[in-house]
């Protein structure tokens, strides 16, 4: 007809785009390419969700207890339903906590899930820093990731730790009159620290209400690391262990639509699940059994939470070694509290930057090692965690002697000796095993799987029967794992399609790469 245009597919694609608004051709193509990203499907992709679970519960629950709690210092005298201590002299905040346990609907129950959160929140975030560290996922173009990571633990740590102070009783005034002691232990400005955070002799009148303040400025700075360290990790993609489509430059896995975010809801559930169970099943820090807390007294077999266990410890089994500077005196407790916890951090942080100088690696890396393959830096992260290991375990001392009729001096003697023997020991083990895991890769590669055949050589010697891997040369070892049983390289025959061990065609494109079978980028 004449007159008449032709509009090609391609061409009214394109004026479909040009009608749209500009901010929705940018948030669909965002979230597109967002829905898109592929994600590694190994299970230590998935702490990410018990963090940020038990961190949404931790906020959730703190809002509700925040309804009810006073974060004063004034007297009061208790009339609640707890005759234990009705009539008993106590602080206003002390009072609202156990309104909260007592006499609010459900308020016991959201404590203690509060408390757990908090505990969660600090194991998991833990357990991400050891996975980083010993498959070498904080190397270059992960360095400011770990560091987050780090920053985020450290904050963590301080979240929960004022959260407990907040509680006014017995054992939350003897980790403040604890913290006092080490303030008071800095030289020269000492005093006028104690005096900057207590606002006067201890515990003074105003040291809850600014704990109360630093708990929730703590909480938003959580938050906002938390989303950094989210904005990193989709900024330089997530590290993947080696294997058969994987290289350097790319991401084998499920997309995030519908194959991760599926399994990250489903953690995300199981965790705010779990935690409501142990809510409500195992009881956690019973302040009602403490008392309010009094300058004068300290529990018997007081100890801080688990997450500061170690600096206690510390403490303890540091030498009574005063150092006298003129007029000044340094109390032995500065060293282990004020410089050794600091320290820890700080060297917990830069340790990517003082391996790469010291390896001279350089060169950005995706792929994640074996712990066997790097037997020295495996070996050092076992060495550490002995040693802190032992300073846990001293901050306990009183109560195992309690519990197992033990003397105090000699199990302070034990693991003084301990303390200087288990790391280097954990240090030669770990180092001799790690070699040996990775000579029998080798040697697999090399011989072949092990099929436990016995058979007798024609000049009478029995050796037993191999299952080559490769034919005629030997398989070089690429950081992979190496089959150890026979029916892991098809000796018992192909899985029948449908079962749970069947896999996809190699004709077929795998489900966990992208289009064509090609590794997803």
């Amino acid at each position: 007809m004449a007159g008449a245009t032709v509009i090609r597919a391609g061409d009214s694609e394109a004026q479909g785009r040009a009608k749209r608004p500009a901010w929705r051709v940018y948030l669909t193509g965002g979230l597109r390419r967002r829905f898109n990203q592929v994600f590694p499907t190994h299970w230590s992709q998935l702490i990410a969700g018990i963090t940020t679970a038990s961190l949404v519960v931790l906020i959730l629950t703190g809002g509700y207890l925040a309804l009810y709690f006073d974060p004063s210092m004034a007297s009061v005298r208790y009339d609640g339903p707890y005759d234990n201590l009705r009539g008993v002299e106590m602080t206003r905040a002390y009072a609202s906590v156990l309104h909260i346990c007592f006499e609010v609907r459900g308020g016991l129950l959201i404590r203690q899930i509060h408390d757990w959160a908090a505990s969660l929140l600090v194991a998991s975030l833990l357990v991400h820093l050891a996975v980083l560290f010993f498959t070498g996922g904080f190397r270059r173009s992960h360095h400011l990731l770990w560091t987050v990571t780090v920053l985020l633990l450290i904050v963590g740590i301080f979240t929960a730790f004022t959260g407990v102070l907040l509680g006014a009783d017995m054992l939350s005034d003897t980790s403040l009159r604890m913290i006092s002691g080490y303030i008071l232990s800095v030289p020269v400005v000492g005093i006028w620290l104690h005096w900057t955070v207590f606002g006067g002799e201890f515990p003074g009148t105003e040291v809850i209400p600014r704990v109360y303040a630093a708990h929730w400025v703590l909480i938003a700075i959580l938050v906002g690391l938390l989303v950094l360290r989210a904005a990193l990790q989709r900024r330089v993609g997530p590290a993947q262990f080696r294997g058969r489509g994987r290289t350097e430059r790319n991401i084998v896995g499920v997309r995030m639509v519908p194959g991760f975010a599926a399994r990250l809801t489903a953690i995300f559930l199981a965790t705010i699940g779990v935690l409501a169970l142990m809510g409500g099943l195992f009881q956690i820090n019973p302040s009602w059994n403490y008392g309010p807390g009094n300058p004068a007294h300290v529990s018997a077999g007081s100890a801080p939470p688990w997450y500061f266990g170690w600096v206690d410890g510390a403490v303890r089994l540091f030498p009574a070694w005063e150092v006298h500077l003129g007029d000044y005196v340094i109390p032995p407790s500065f060293w282990p509290s004020m410089v050794f916890l600091p320290l820890s951090f700080l060297a917990l942080a830069l340790y990517p930057r003082l391996e790469q100088r010291f390896t001279h690696d350089h060169v950005p890396h995706n792929l994640l090692q074996r712990p066997r393959d790097v037997p020295w830096r495996t070996a050092l992260g076992v060495a550490v965690v002995a040693c802190y290991g032992c300073l846990q375990l001293a901050a306990a001392i009183d109560v195992l002697a309690f519990h197992f009729d033990l003397s105090a001096d000699t199990m302070l003697w034990t693991a003084r000796v301990g303390l200087l023997t288990l790391p280097p020991l954990a240090f030669l083990t770990t180092y001799r095993l790690c070699l040996g895991l990775r000579l029998h890769d080798r040697e697999v590669l090399e011989h072949g799987i092990p099929t436990g055949i016995i058979k007798r050589l024609p000049h009478g010697e029995f050796v037993e029967a191999h299952q080559p891997l490769a034919s005629p040369a030997a398989l070089e070892y690429h950081g992979t794992p190496v089959p150890k049983k026979a029916n892991k390289v098809g000796a018992a025959g192909r899985p029948v399609v449908g079962s749970s061990s069947a896999r996809t065609h190699p004709t077929e494109p795998d489900r966990n790469s992208g289009r064509n079978g090609e590794p997803a980028r």
